[in-house]
Order: C-alpha cells, then sequence, then structure tokens
C-alpha cells in the first residue's frame, strides 16, 4: 500500500498533530475526510473546515480583493460540498494592512457577500486585525441530516469515477498569472458545487475536491483506499475548453492541467456500478451532467490515457514538487515538463504534446 507519509504535505500535517488527542465524537480520522464531521447528541452530524488565503496572495496568484472574498467562501463551503453537508454559515478572520484602500475593501466584501449569497449561506460573525499583509482566514460550520456519512474512504475497485464539471482551468489560470504573465489572464472564478452534494451524497461511496487538482486529488484518495485509478475519458471533453486552448497556445501538454496543484474546486466522487443508471437519470432530471473519468482498478497507481496509450503516472513525485522546488514556479513547470519527455521516451509516445 501507497503510504500517505511519503507525500510531505501529508507528513507535515501528521507532525502537527501528533500530539492532539482526537475527539471521541469525531468520525473522521485524519485525512479521510475535506471537513471534520462531529456527531451531536441528536444524532445530527456537524461538519466543519477551516482554510486561508494567503500563499495565494503572497504570490500574486489572488490579485483582485474581489476574488480574495469570493475564494475564501468558496474554498470553505467546497470542503462542506465535499461530504455532503448543508451549510449554516462561515466565520471569516481578516488580517489588513493599513494602506489597504476604502475601495479595495469594499470590493473585498462585496466577494465574500456575493459568494454567500451564492452558496444560500451567511457570514455568522468573525475577527479584523490589523497587520502587514493581506491574509483571510474562513471557517465554514454545515449539517448532516442522513445517516450516511460520505468522506474521501470506502470507494471499492469497480466503482466508476466522475466529476461534478471539467477540469484543469484552475492550473491554467495559475500559469497565466504566475509564469506567462499575459494581459488577458484566464478568467477564473470557480463554485463550490454544494448545489450538487445531495445527489452525490445520496450515491457515491467516497468524494473529494480537486482544490489541489485531479491528479493530486486521485493520489490521496488512491492512499486512504488502497486502489488505484484509470482515466479513459480523453481530455477534449474532461478539460474545460479554455483551459485547453491555453495549453496549446503556450505548447503545454494538456495532461498537465491536471497535475498541477491549483485546482478549481470541482468534486471528484465514486459511484458504484450498481447504482450508476439510478445516479446518471436522478443527475439528468436535475440538470446535473457529470463528466465520466474512468474506473477504479486493484493496481495501486493512476494511470491516464496518455497519447493514445494508458501510461501510469508517479503521482507521488507530482504531489511533493511544489515543496522540492520552494515556490519555484517556473522550476516546477519545468520540471514537469522534463517529466513529460520522460514519459513519452519511456513508453515510445510519438504523439504531438495535444
Amino acid at each position: 500500500m501507497y503510504q500517505l507519509n511519503e507525500i510531505l504535505e501529508n507528513k507535515v500535517i501528521n507532525n502537527l498533530i501528533s500530539g492532539f488527542e482526537r475527539c471521541p465524537h469525531q468520525l473522521n480520522k485524519p485525512h479521510e475526510s475535506d471537513a471534520e464531521i462531529i456527531l451531536l447528541n441528536d444524532n445530527t452530524k456537524l461538519a466543519i473546515t477551516t482554510d486561508s488565503i494567503s500563499e495565494e496572495i503572497s504570490t500574486g496568484l489572488y490579485d483582485d480583493p474581489y476574488l480574495i472574498g469570493w475564494m475564501i467562501v468558496t474554498v470553505n463551503i467546497s470542503d462542506l460540498a465535499a461530504v455532503g453537508a448543508k451549510p449554516i454559515g462561515i466565520l471569516i478572520s481578516e488580517i489588513i494592512p493599513k494602506n489597504f484602500s476604502d475601495e479595495k475593501i469594499k470590493r473585498l466584501q462585496k466577494g465574500i457577500s456575493d459568494a454567500s449569497k451564492k452558496y444560500g449561506t451567511y457570514v455568522l460573525g468573525g475577527d479584523t486585525n490589523e497587520g502587514e499583509k493581506l491574509l483571510l482566514t474562513g471557517t465554514a460550520m454545515g449539517i448532516i441530516n442522513n445517516e450516511k456519512i460520505l468522506s474521501r474512504v470506502n470507494c471499492k475497485v469497480g466503482d466508476t469515477l466522475f466529476s461534478s464539471g471539467k477540469l484543469g482551468i484552475g492550473n491554467a489560470y495559475a500559469i497565466s498569472k504566475l509564469i506567462s504573465k499575459t494581459n488577458t489572464p484566464i478568467n477564473f472564478q470557480p463554485e463550490a458545487r454544494i448545489n450538487l452534494s445531495s445527489i452525490i451524497n445520496k450515491y457515491a461511496t467516497a468524494c473529494m475536491d480537486t482544490s489541489d487538482g485531479l491528479i493530486s486529488t486521485l493520489d490521496q484518495l488512491m492512499r486512504l483506499n488502497n486502489v488505484g485509478f484509470e482515466i479513459t475519458e480523453k481530455f477534449e471533453k474532461l478539460v474545460d475548453h479554455e483551459a485547453l486552448i491555453y495549453s496549446k497556445k503556450l505548447n503545454i501538454p494538456s495532461w498537465l492541467l491536471l497535475a498541477g496543484q491549483h485546482g478549481e474546486f470541482e468534486l471528484v466522487f465514486t459511484i458504484p456500478q450498481n447504482l450508476k443508471h439510478e445516479f446518471l437519470n436522478e443527475a439528468e432530471k436535475n440538470e446535473f451532467e457529470p463528466i465520466e473519468l474512468g474506473e477504479i482498478i486493484p493496481e495501486k497507481e493512476i494511470r491516464i490515457n496518455l497519447y493514445d496509450k494508458s501510461v501510469p503516472i508517479n503521482s507521488g513525485f507530482i504531489r511533493n514538487l511544489p515543496f522540492e522546488t520552494k515556490g519555484d514556479v517556473n522550476h516546477y513547470l519545468q520540471l514537469l515538463l522534463e517529466y513529460d519527455s520522460e514519459l513519452k521516451k519511456s513508453y515510445d509516445l510519438h504523439f504531438t504534446s495535444n
């Protein structure tokens, strides 16, 4: 079995929490769900999650105050969606620098307000302080009323792998902002799939959002469930159209839009074969068009349909790369491109990069 601690992020988290006592009412183990799930006295389950917008601001990835406000709500509500919780509200801590203008503050708060309305939830309160740099932290809470607990574990070999929408736009946006730095960056304002979570929760065996990109998501699911994944769908059908055009323009292999670690907050989930037909029927009735990505396989690896061949991907290398390149995004992309070249040589892949 692939070990969780082979991934540097998991190792850091495990070291940080090693001295903490686990809550006896907590239903998920570490790493097992996007939000923490607490059993309340009346058998209702509380889902709670917290996330910050920090590195995205300091690197310049998010420089529009409205987008920053939108994202602090979205990243947290997306975690609730991945466990099938109905949002109660969100607490937000805002550290605002002295030189942050009134107009920027208005745009920041407008982004928070619009996102909250979009997801049918509320800002319950929070904290405001002054600091050297802008920093936002959100803590979202939701209720799970059904008996079933949706988490990252319990998928099985033979289950079908789905996504709630097209992928790759998050990494295309990151390239446009941090590397190519064009005057016309990719349009990026993702939506948490909270409106789809009740349907997914009804049928899915496991679920996780793509905040870190598809391959990182599948790698974590692989390590937690001791299974593998094979992506059989062609990239033209699963990658966002704008992102696909952008990758071709820059001559970047389209599959790398799934490998980078800035995601688009879609939900990736698994459906057992005996429920697949019923799930697709209900999805159609609700105008939900999930994308079938592939299936779960017994081999503990992630395989993608690359240049007309099914190729195993070193997902551990891909996940650890951001830590090893220490924030150097150009070096990071260079190493990904070199890895793509190595795959072509190893598997005799002679087709064009897209």
